[in-house]
């Protein structure tokens, strides 16, 4: 097939949704299909890089579109950011060949992007292919950093609720979700729920203390529990830094973040009022060292905001079960994380507001011995070496986008 990809973010991009479309890409390539990019020719988290506007990778065609570039300083700068791409992506939609390509691919990054994708697959008779992430104005709502009430928050409704019912097949992450989408109109057939594989290619599998991310970081022999990835709206941290606060005497503990976004300025200052030595900030590692940085620390932080079910996918914990870490789990009692790590002894799991129930966790955690946190670690790994290897998980996306509905 000749399969046309649409998205806001794509290789060299850091971010997962982009690392996850670089391999699916991959694979289609790999797999006897021709695929070709619309991408952005800027960074999600950094517009002062810019990428070059075609270039042609491991046989993956790559245009890269112009936008504007004010950042995510606020909600506004991001709605127009995404509001320029998607007209820019819709003036080079209107000039592509319709016997260019046999299907359309798209994802919700940005929001509206998924909306343009089937009006396009309609005036081209092709089908498009909605590979949902994260769901908005759901989100936004969840987050308050919108009215359920509001103009925007219907428009991104009515446009979400098109694009579900229009398009011809939907890829899903977990069963919340595809519940949640076929209460919105997805029909069951065109519906196909798979979860998202660890963006991994290495992993570090040595002594914890000869780790060469831990060595130059000077983590020593602390017990480091590390959120990685991106510090989103979503990701509500309020509890795993009250914890911290509560363990700043405990010198046993390290908190290490790694990565950015509008919520890393949320750690920077909770560090600086609260004179927290205990507390580590490090920039988004780069894919070929990710294996050394996750497998630095002990416990791996994942966390899901409260009223986002069905609406976002945390998917850290895949990375997390893969290096065979211990996961530490922040949010809904009930939720695709829970349905896994419920399953394997010894994970640690608290609700949103309990960093004092956190805290005496962390402190039972750090009673056990090395050998109970290995044996953790390795049940983890197992669970994700049967169920989630990303070579058995991008041949079901491969296997979903050649069926026939």
């Amino acid at each position: 097939m000749q399969i046309l990809l649409i998205t806001q973010v794509f290789y060299p991009d850091t971010v997962s949704v982009s690392q996850h479309l670089w391999d699916l890409a991959n694979h289609l390539q790999m797999n006897g299909h021709n695929v070709t990019v619309y991408t952005s020719k800027y960074p999600y988290e950094n517009k002062d890089v810019e990428y070059i506007s075609f270039e042609e990778i491991n046989g993956i065609i790559i245009h890269r579109i112009n936008q504007t570039k004010f950042g995510k300083a606020n909600f506004y700068s991001r709605i127009i950011d995404f509001g320029s791409f998607n007209i820019n992506i819709s003036f080079k939609l209107v000039f592509t060949k319709k016997s260019n390509y046999d299907v359309i691919i798209g994802t919700t990054v940005p929001p509206f992007l998924s909306f343009i994708g089937v009006l396009f697959s309609k005036r081209y008779k092709i089908p498009f292919y909605y590979w949902v992430m994260d769901l908005q104005p759901e989100l936004s709502i969840a987050s308050k950093l919108i009215s359920e009430n509001s103009l925007s928050a219907k428009f991104f409704t009515f446009i979400g609720n098109y694009s579900i019912k229009n398009s011809t097949k939907i890829f899903s992450l977990d069963r919340f979700m595809s519940a949640y989408l076929s209460g919105r109109g997805a029909k069951k057939e065109r519906l196909f729920t798979i979860p998202p594989w660890p963006v991994m290619d290495k992993f570090y599998m040595g002594n914890r203390l000869d780790n060469p991310f831990r060595i130059e970081n000077n983590f020593g022999d602390k017990i480091v529990i590390m959120y990685s990835g991106n510090h989103a709206f979503v990701h509500p941290l309020e509890t795993i830094l009250e914890a911290s606060k509560l363990l700043m005497n405990d010198k046993r503990f390290l908190f290490v973040f790694v990565g950015g976004g509008v919520r890393k300025k949320d750690v920077s200052e909770f560090r600086s009022e609260n004179g927290s030595d205990n507390i580590i900030q490090l920039p988004f590692q780069p894919r070929e060292n990710i294996h050394n940085s996750l497998g630095s620390s002990d416990l791996q932080v994942v966390i899901m905001g409260d009223n986002q079910l069905g609406f976002t996918h945390p998917n850290k914990v895949y990375g997390a079960l893969f290096i065979g870490k211990p996961v530490l789990y922040i949010g809904p009692s009930s939720s695709h994380i829970t349905d896994i790590i419920n399953t394997l002894d010894g994970n640690i799991s608290v609700k949103h507001g309990e960093e004092e129930i956190l805290a005496k966790k962390l402190i039972e955690f750090a009673n056990i011995t090395e050998e109970k946190i290995d044996a953790i670690g390795k049940r983890n790994y197992e669970y994700a070496r049967l169920n989630l290897s990303p070579e058995v998980l991008k041949n079901k996306m491969l296997t979903a986008i050649g069926h026939n509905v």
